[in-house]
């Protein structure tokens, strides 16, 4: 769906709010488009979750 739209590899984007919501679903297509993702929210437990679904699926992702 997305990889056909544009291509991030290479690039890196950080991502606030990215423990769930609108943050999350950013933080995921912007992984899937092959950016490194830091995700950064107010709660680690929710960003360390963000991060491993991410690299799980064969992303790039680190939570700050």
């Amino acid at each position: 769906m997305i990889d056909n739209l544009f291509d991030l590899s290479g690039e890196t984007a950080v991502v606030t709010g990215a423990g769930r919501g609108i943050g999350e679903g950013i933080a995921k297509v912007l992984a899937s488009a092959g950016a490194h993702v830091v995700c950064a929210a107010r709660r680690q437990e929710e960003i360390d979750r963000v991060a491993g679904e991410i690299n799980a699926a064969g992303g790039s992702a680190a939570a700050l």
